[in-house]
């Protein structure tokens, strides 16, 4: 497949900010488990075709943490070398060559269930629905109004791992249960899945699109202006790539985090006492590098906690580690070896809760506590860590879950 003329030229405009200086592959994940080089692959754009370079470079290995981004002295919020999105790029031009599809189907993880649903969702009429949980729940909800949560596919995530010891839909529960608590009470709709892994895992932009634009147009036609968001990818998609494709996008799109101190929703609620509990907190690259560095809001809620004592890992905000995995793609043994590091620094600080924001972390983490042990220098320190998801944490401490 030949690149088109408009991709080659954003392709270049990439490239020609490099400079060589080696930064990116120093703080690169991959490149510590030489599986990928983003100063290679930048070098050789500026030399070979793309149709060269992606038959020497496994484009699909990229995790699209952002980390080189951050170290790069060429790349700003606006303008430089941009990995990730260079490598979106290169996916969604390459994504239909029968050679590199084999190298994504090798990369491909559970059965490549989680791709099929966001397919199926945008190309079918028939979707799942989503809010049975709503049924017996109690909660509060509506179908037009101006604020809206958005539950993405953390019911879907319930059924999929429902062999993991993981309440996946605590944490949509959680968040309406507190907005009810504060008399709001959101509209909740049966959306499509935002599209992340789709697009980002497997560069399809066309069903991202069509998936962005049923669940604008579900939120328009419910009169919703402001949308909560309790998944790191789902506030990245929302937030960053909808508007991209999407026009005249006018949606005040919020992190529940932001949207609870902005509303002060946790100031009336009264916590048990629950002793003293430590914990630290994973900054997610779609929360972090990718979303727009939302680093403080989750940090404000946890430190307003009672009893709670917030332990910083050694690498956090633009500095943390990436869990190893993005979109479902690459679950091996070289993820679990990055998985396995940032476990290690969370254990370090002798917290008993790893609290992340987003439903994928919460899941490789807990797939590799569970499943691997850690590294010989950890085993014998008798911590358990538990990890768990910000919102649920914060029902945990109210409600006893």
């Amino acid at each position: 497949m030949n690149a088109s003329k408009d991709t080659i030229e954003k392709i270049i405009n990439y490239a020609s900010y490099c400079y060589s200086c080696n930064r990116c592959n120093n703080v690169c994940p991959l490149a510590y488990l030489d599986l990928f080089y983003p100063r290679d692959l930048v070098v050789d754009l500026n030399f070979n075709s793309p149709e060269e370079v992606v038959k020497k470079t496994n484009i699909w290995n990229c995790l699209t943490c952002g980390q080189c981004t951050v170290y790069c002295p060429m790349t700003t919020e606006v303008e430089g070398v941009r990995i990730p999105e260079l490598i979106l790029e290169l996916r969604k031009t390459f994504k239909d060559d029968v050679e590199q599809r084999e190298k994504l189907y090798e990369c491909e993880t559970h059965h490549r269930i989680v791709p099929l649903i966001s397919e199926i969702m945008a190309h079918e009429a028939l979707r799942p629905n989503k809010l049975e949980f709503l049924k017996t729940s109690h909660l509060k909800t509506k179908e037009q109004g101006e604020i809206a949560f958005f539950t993405g596919c953390l019911p879907l995530m319930e059924n999929i791992f429902y062999d993991f010891d993981i309440d996946y839909l605590s944490i949509p529960e959680t968040v309406i249960r507190l907005l009810n608590e504060a008399d709001i009470v959101p509209v909740v709709l049966n959306e499509k899945c935002c599209g992340h892994d789709i697009l980002w895992g497997s560069g399809d932009a066309e069903v991202f699109k069509e998936l962005a634009e049923f669940n604008v147009k579900l939120y328009r036609d419910a009169g919703v202006k402001t949308i909560i968001v309790a998944c790191a990818e789902g506030y990245r998609t929302w937030k960053i790539d909808y508007p991209r494709i999407i026009k005249d996008f006018d949606f005040e799109v919020l992190h529940f985090s932001e949207y609870f101190l902005k509303e002060k929703i946790l100031e009336k609620v009264r916590f048990p006492d629950v002793g003293n509990i430590k914990i630290t907190y994973h900054d997610s690259c779609r929360i972090g590098r990718l979303g727009g560095r939302l680093y403080d809001a989750p940090r404000q809620i946890l430190k307003s906690l009672p009893g709670v004592e917030l332990i910083e890992m050694k690498n956090n905000r633009d500095d943390a580690y990436c869990c190893g995995i993005t979109a479902f793609k690459g679950c091996n043994d070289s993820s679990h070896i990055l998985m396995d590091k940032r476990l290690t620094q969370a254990i370090r600080t002798g917290a008993e809760y790893l609290v992340v924001p987003c439903p994928k972390c919460l899941t490789h983490f807990y797939c590799h506590l569970n499943n691997r042990p850690l590294s010989e220098q950890e085993e014998g320190n008798g911590n358990k860590i538990k990890v768990i998801d910000l919102a649920s944490f914060i029902g945990k401490l109210l409600f006893f879950d």
